[in-house]
Formats: C-alpha cells, sequence, structure tokens
C-alpha cells in the first residue's frame, strides 16, 4: 500500500515546529539569549545568560516611560539624546519615548494609505485586477451600509465612512509586521479617543447643516421642551468615551493576552494562531465596528 506523501504546506509547518524548538532547547528555555555582533573589534557569536521576566517585559511593551524609570536608564531615540530632549521638552519626561513611538507609528500608517490611494489610482483597468475587485467590494459594501442607514441623497458620506474603517484597519494590522518598535497605534488611548471625538464633531455638524444651528441646539438648551437636557449632554460625552474605549480596549487586550500566552507557551506555535485571531479577525471587527456605530450616530441625529 503506497504511503501518502506529505503535502508542501504541512512539510513547511513541521519545519517550521522543528526550527522553533531546536532555538528554545538552544537558548535553555529562553534563559539564554544569541549575541551576534562585534566586541573588543572581533566578532562574535555566542550564547549568553539572560533574564526573562513577564512583568518587566509588559511593562517595557506599553509602558515604555516607565521601563526607562524603573531601570534608571535615560532613554535614547535613534541612540540620539537631542530627539529624546527634544519630546521631552514637547511631551514631558513621562511621556516623551511613548509619545515619539506613537507618531511615528502613525506617519508609517499614514504613508501607507497613501501608498495604497497611489497605486490603486494608478492602476485603475476597465478588467480589475484582485486589489482594486477587493477595494471595489470594500467600498460596495461601506456604501450599502450608508445608503440604508442615511438615505440615496446622503451617499457623499461614504469616502469618510471608508476612509475611517481603512484607516483604523490598517492601525490595527500594522502591528501584525514583523519588524521591532511596531506597534498598533490604535492601542494607545490617544488615537481611539481622537477617532471618536472626530466622529462626534461630524454628527453634530451633519446635524445643524441637515436641521439648522438653532432648532439642533434647541434639543440640548431647551429646559422646557427638554427637562432631562443635561442628561443628553451626559450621554453625548458618553458617546465618545463608550465608542473610544471599545476600540482601545479590544486592541490593548489583545496585545496583552498575546503577550501573556505566549510567554505560557515559550513563544512556540501557538502565538502565530493568536496574532491572526487579535490581529486580523479581531482587528478587522473592531474597526467595522467603530465604523459603524459613527455611521449610526450621524443616523440618529439627522432623523431626529
Amino acid at each position: 500500500m503506497a504511503k501518502k506523501k506529505l503535502s508542501p504546506t504541512l512539510k513547511i509547518f513541521l519545519i517550521f515546529i522543528a526550527i522553533e524548538i531546536a532555538i528554545v532547547a538552544f537558548s535553555g528555555n529562553f534563559s539564554k539569549e544569541l549575541k551576534i555582533g562585534f566586541d573588543d573589534g572581533k566578532f562574535i557569536v555566542k550564547n549568553e545568560a539572560t533574564h526573562f521576566d513577564l512583568q518587566e517585559k509588559i511593562t517595557e511593551e506599553f509602558q515604555i516611560d516607565e521601563h526607562y524609570r524603573q531601570i534608571g536608564e535615560i532613554p535614547k531615540i535613534y541612540n540620539s539624546e537631542k530627539i529624546y530632549n527634544f519630546f521631552k521638552t514637547i511631551f514631558g519626561e513621562a511621556t516623551a519615548v511613548g509619545t515619539f513611538n506613537l507618531l511615528r507609528m502613525l506617519l508609517i500608517v499614514d504613508m501607507v494609505l497613501l501608498l495604497m490611494a497611489y497605486l490603486i489610482r494608478k492602476k485603475l483597468f476597465t478588467r480589475p485586477s484582485k486589489p482594486q475587485i477587493m477595494f471595489e467590494m470594500i467600498y460596495v459594501l461601506l456604501e450599502e451600509f450608508v445608503v440604508e442607514t442615511l438615505g440615496k441623497e446622503k451617499r457623499h458620506f461614504t469616502p469618510y465612512i471608508v476612509t475611517l474603517f481603512i484607516f483604523i484597519w490598517v492601525c490595527n494590522m500594522i502591528g501584525l509586521v514583523p519588524i521591532p518598535g511596531f506597534m498598533e497605534p490604535t492601542r494607545n488611548l490617544n488615537v481611539p479617543l481622537g477617532l471618536g471625538f472626530i466622529a462626534v464633531v461630524v454628527v453634530h455638524a451633519t446635524a445643524i447643516k441637515v436641521k439648522g444651528l438653532w432648532h439642533h441646539l434647541q434639543n440640548y438648551f431647551n429646559p422646557i421642551k427638554n427637562p432631562l437636557f443635561i442628561l443628553d449632554l451626559v450621554g453625548e460625552i458618553s458617546k465618545v468615551v463608550s465608542i473610544s474605549f471599545r476600540l482601545f480596549g479590544n486592541v490593548l487586550g489583545g496585545a496583552i493576552i498575546i503577550l501573556v500566552v505566549s510567554s505560557l507557551v515559550k513563544f512556540i506555535v501557538f502565538p502565530v494562531g493568536l496574532n491572526l485571531f487579535f490581529g486580523i479577525f479581531v482587528g478587522t471587527i473592531q474597526a467595522f465596528v467603530f465604523t459603524m456605530l459613527a455611521l449610526t450616530y450621524i443616523g440618529v441625529e439627522i432623523s431626529e
């Protein structure tokens, strides 16, 4: 009876597992770290003892400025004290490095979005390519939601909704890139709060345009018509908090779970599945939920 041959995918997966097990065995269960570089002018390759502390790793990953304070080191950005001092002067010592990392990631996300827009616009064909088909599907799907929620006459909101979804999605996906220092901008509370604030501003700007300034303000500052207007004001603030913290909590929680579980299984195989779940699946769902909530808020305001 002929033996079944292993598929190429399964072979690659088994080789991958074998390499990871060998790395763990070679590193002494991650109690050692492979050092490659120069020492006193000589090229060296050696295995040095290292210490892995989960709490320290979490602090370093999610509170990098606090990490530097705990270890008593002066942080450097790209080995430059001038850049660090510049950000410390503007944003303060407590958030200088974290702010720099956030701004750097936002710049990278913006560059990715501009590159995507340029390539898609440059390569528009009558017979669409696969990337063009994918983006057209996303645009058409979100346009249908806009039409169903706001009506055909408000179809012009589609570019804002599409841009919001793609921006959040790219922010959630960028953390999957295996480059040191890359992180999801949405796991920093400032980004979701900024997006939530902008969404609520768009909601009220649209309501003012549709209903007029005075008529819209009467819904909130008319004690005779609406005795509980203060609760409505609190409700508007809660919209920003709710929509922002939902995105922030899910992205940050996923990143912490990946780090904790990965350390428990010695970073073997399982983290790949966690990244696929929290990075791709949950990241996409949260981008969609945030976008749909912003669209719903607009629909509720202009329909009242």
